[in-house]
């Protein structure tokens, strides 16, 4: 997992700056599918990192329709805590 942060975190970098990423990421519910949508952007982890890292957050491992996209900005803004 831990090898995988750099790439997750890289990918979670380019939401607030990424209007069409952000309606993409607010389309899912799931950490698979966020995983897939990193993979074909060029950042790949596995969900099972990107749970891990929800649970240390104390977030819900699946998101309300709409609400990924500020799940993963909490998430991002909490990465200095969790490297």
């Amino acid at each position: 997992m831990a090898e995988q942060l750099p790439s997750l975190f890289g990918f979670l970098a380019l939401i607030q700056d990424n209007p069409e990423l952000r309606a993409r990421l607010n389309e899912v519910c799931t950490v698979d599918e966020v995983a897939a949508i990193a993979t074909e952007m060029g950042h790949p982890f596995e969900a099972a990192t990107l749970l891990g890292v929800f649970e240390r957050c104390n977030e819900a491992s699946v998101a309300r329709s709409g609400l990924m996209d500020e799940k993963l900005i909490r998430v991002y803004l909490q990465r200095d805590a969790l490297l």
